[in-house]
């Protein structure tokens, strides 16, 4: 399979909630994440091609701010076999600010394989 990342993502070692700012849901759990995107384990039905206002939910602060927000677009989503499991889904970010891009490198670094 070819690789079409243009940054590396890290493994999540932590529980960190993803939150849809639109609706207030939780959507689910970060997998991985690089400053391009990112996946996660969702709990409610995803569709591609559809465009999210995101929040992650940081367990503790980082530089003073407890959440990371950025817009994203859906790339892909695998279903699970059972209609009531989680699926996993892949974004792509589209829309950050500079703090935002900063937090996600701060993260990413404090994370090692």
């Amino acid at each position: 399979m070819h690789e079409n990342r243009t940054s590396p993502r890290k493994r999540v070692h932590e529980k960190i909630q993803v939150v849809d700012l639109n609706s207030g849901e939780v959507m689910g759990n970060l997998v991985n994440i690089s400053t391009g995107g990112l996946m996660l384990l969702s709990e409610v039905p995803l569709a591609p091609n559809r465009l999210f206002q995101l929040s992650l939910v940081l367990p503790s602060q980082l530089d003073g701010a407890a959440s990371i927000e950025f817009g994203v677009e859906c790339l892909w989503v695998q279903d699970a076999e059972e209609s009531n499991a989680p699926c996993w889904a892949g974004f792509q970010i589209i829309d950050i600010s500079e703090q935002s891009s900063q937090l996600i490198a701060q993260l990413m670094a404090a994370w090692t394989e």
